[in-house]
């Protein structure tokens, strides 16, 4: 029974969700950024060098003249997982961004796995953008430092060992140091620097585009054919290009820190989408009419074309814009990667003194600190020609996950008590509780209440079941929040309608999926994705056999695309909750299903590598999950607090808490002698019984009150 008890508190710790409450003015952050801070933050994160560099190895490598067309596709695929981020984040504006949204609607494992790596990959990303500022700028100089590096620190000799990088790059740590110093010292300094250097990138784009027109030659367009290598290089390009605009989820890290992220964040999306797909396109149509696209120099493709056309002083203008735009994304790299240390330690999932922010500031120093020191570490030292895939493996993970936390909020019913009067009436008010039904069931046992005093009346705790039916039968829907904009009743009333017409004339798998909508949801897009993957990995790995039209293949691929569709099947019957998001993903669920499918597609053409990096970074988040995070977690420890909260209101009627001359009387039923009255002794003896079943009285105005929860906590009588 022991171990049987054991598995199953386990499996809870690992499903339980995250609470977010919609009043979030109480943050330690500063919410100091604007709408324009957060447009220029997408920004300088999207750019980054991409568009000094990715334009050139697209169109003088995959898709020629068509460069562009790429590049717009590219940049329409990445707005639709954008907008599922849009969702997620008008709905919870906390930073966290993918891991916060994984919390709220898959749990606490899968959310730690998820930002246990984004916080890997954002320490090597932030890494990986200082060594290119420092190789961008050694290029300039003419390869001064990196030779000077060579000869008086290593001997003359370059490292040969495979993981490390040919010479210890100290510029590039001295980079990376400023800019995450730069981010300590607070949001809105940080804020303001991206934006400076954000706009030196964007009047370079703007000159390098006005001079490649004047000395446009248009013949390049048609010389070799606008589709040199057909549909698939523009299909291949534009794969290549979408990890180009890997970067506007800094827009949903900076949610606690907006002023009205409500309005700032769809704006600061949609603008920074609108003028990234625009630097590109004109980036990349500006090279390709500058120079046939076979000589192009994918390394530096605008320094190459402005000297084949004697053009040459344009190199350190572009050299300006090239670093200034390298910084910008450097400055969001390390805010990105701060944030994401903060949220995680404040969660208890990491040592908590992670979590601490400076009063003045109001930033996370403790946390983006330590994430200096690790990249300071690894842009120094390591070689990141092994690990460019999985960084955007994961990137593409983030996606999927946030793609299916979107569809997961959106049919998600609201959340009540769970307590409840046994003649079926709802002992409290409205809850803003994210917890759902799919991580209620380790609840069942843990208050069954009873009342008892002038007017005896038991209280039973609701099963998953009747809790799911209050919700499609209740028109509450939590409060009215500022930072969120309104909330109203109306869609839930009649989502509740369509639901019970639904449950009344259905089979019992349709009446089940009715009765728990979001453990429905959350199997139909797992079996999905599933299917999907095995359909694309087909279509991809075994073309040659499917064009010969070989029978098991044939056969694998209809099953599988079959399947993926007929999963999606719940999402089309069960009703959505509309009222009061501010921002809705339009089409639901087509846009998210199909940015699930772009998305599935680029995964599947990943290198094994990638795949087994992510699993090895994966199995040793989860050993920190298991030894540390899961022990320490803040939401296990506001479920103990609540378990006794929420007895005793329903104990006491829901009335105020006791008056101080109140009786309240604990007994340990494992203890005759236990009993105390008062508050004397009380913390003493709450901390010995912690973990086990306590029976709690209540005394007031002469009546008598009891309640046996699960946890106990000192906190309840405060």
């Amino acid at each position: 029974m022991g171990d049987v008890s054991c598995c199953g508190q386990i499996r809870d710790n690992i499903v339980r969700t995250k609470v977010v409450t919609t009043d979030l003015r109480s943050t330690p952050l500063q919410r100091c950024l604007s709408t324009v801070d957060l447009t220029f933050i997408g920004i300088g994160c999207m750019l980054g060098s991409g568009v000094y560099v990715l334009t050139g190895e697209v169109a003088g490598e995959m898709a020629g003249p068509a460069g562009s067309i790429s590049f717009l596709l590219s940049g329409v695929v990445a707005f639709l997982s954008a907008i599922c981020y849009l969702e997620c984040a008008t709905q919870l504006p906390e930073t966290g961004a993918s891991y916060l949204y994984t919390y709220v609607t898959l749990g606490e494992m899968m959310a730690f796995m998820i930002g246990w790596n984004a916080v890997v990959v954002r320490v090597f990303a932030t890494a990986l953008v200082s060594r290119g500022w420092s190789a961008y700028f050694d290029d300039v100089i003419g390869d001064h430092i990196s030779n000077l590096t060579v000869a008086f620190v290593l001997n003359g000799e370059e490292w040969s060992i495979p993981v490390l990088a040919r010479y210890p790059d100290f510029v590039a740590g001295l980079v990376a140091l400023f800019a995450c110093l730069l981010v300590a010292v607070g949001t809105e300094v940080s804020a303001k620097a991206n934006m400076f250097f954000v706009f030196i990138n964007i009047v370079t784009i703007a000159l390098v585009f006005i001079f490649a027109m004047i000395h446009a030659d248009f013949s390049f367009l048609t010389k070799h054919g606008f589709f040199p290598t057909g549909f698939g290089g523009v299909m291949t390009g534009a794969a290549a290009c979408f990890t180009g605009y890997c970067g506007f989820e800094a827009i949903a890290f900076s949610a606690e820190e907006a002023k009205n992220p409500s309005k700032g964040l769809p704006i600061g999306i949609i603008v920074a989408f609108l003028a990234s797909i625009l630097c590109y396109v004109a980036g990349t149509f500006s090279i390709t009419v500058l120079s046939d696209y076979q000589d192009i120099n994918p390394g530096s493709p605008f320094v190459t074309a402005f000297e084949a056309i004697g053009l040459d002083w344009m190199k350190y203008l572009v050299a300006v814009g090239a670093l200034g735009s390298m910084t910008g994304g450097l400055i969001n790299c390390a805010f990105c990667l701060a944030r994401s240390i903060y949220v995680i330690a404040r969660d208890g999932l990491l040592p908590a003194f992670l979590s601490k922010t400076n009063a003045r500031t109001q930033t996370p120093v403790v946390a983006t600190l330590a994430g200096a020191v690790l990249t300071v570490i690894v842009s120094v030292i390591i070689d990141f020609l092994v690990i460019i895939q999985f960084l955007s493996l994961v990137a593409f993970v983030e996606f999927v996950i946030v793609g299916m936390a979107a569809v997961i909020l959106r049919y998600r019913p609201p959340v009540r008590s769970g307590y409840s009067a046994i003649d079926g009436s709802d002992s409290s008010t409205s809850s803003c509780d994210n917890d759902d039904d799919n991580h209620e069931d380790h609840n069942d046992g843990e208050a069954d209440t009873e009342m008892s005093g002038e007017y005896p009346r038991r209280l039973v705790k609701k099963k998953p079941r009747d809790r799911d039916t209050d919700n499609h039968n209740s028109t509450k829907h939590g409060e009215k929040s500022p930072l969120l904009g309104n909330s109203s009743g109306g869609g839930l009333h009649r989502a509740a309608s369509a639901a019970s017409s639904f449950s009344s004339s259905g089979s019992a798998s349709r009446r089940w999926i009715d009765k728990h909508p979001t453990p429905t949801v959350i199997i139909s897009l797992s079996l999905h994705l599933l299917f999907e993957f095995i359909a694309m990995a087909l279509l991809t790995y075994k073309m040659a056999e499917l064009q010969a039209m070989d029978g098991a293949v044939v056969f694998g691929v209809a099953f599988s695309a079959g399947l993926a569709i007929i999963c999606c099947w719940p999402l089309f019957v069960l009703p959505q909750y509309k009222e009061g998001i501010p921002f809705k993903v339009p089409l639901m669920p087509f846009v998210p299903l199909f940015s699930l499918l772009c998305n599935v597609v680029l995964m599947v053409r990943f290198d094994a590598i990638a795949w087994l990096e992510f699993l090895i970074w994966t199995c040793v988040g989860l050993i920190l999950y298991f030894t540390y995070g899961m022990h320490h977690s803040a939401e296990g420890k506001r479920r103990e607090e609540a378990a006794l909260r929420s007895a005793l209101a329903a104990a006491a009627r829901l009335r105020p808490a006791p008056s101080r001359d109140a009786v309240i009387t604990h007994y340990d039923p494992e203890n005759e002698n236990g009993e105390f009255d008062g508050e004397a002794g009380e913390r003493e003896r709450m901390a010995k019984a912690r973990a086990q079943s306590l029976a709690v009285v209540v005394t007031r105005d002469g009546r008598s009150y009891s309640a046996t929860p699960t946890y106990g906590s000192t906190d309840a009588f405060v």
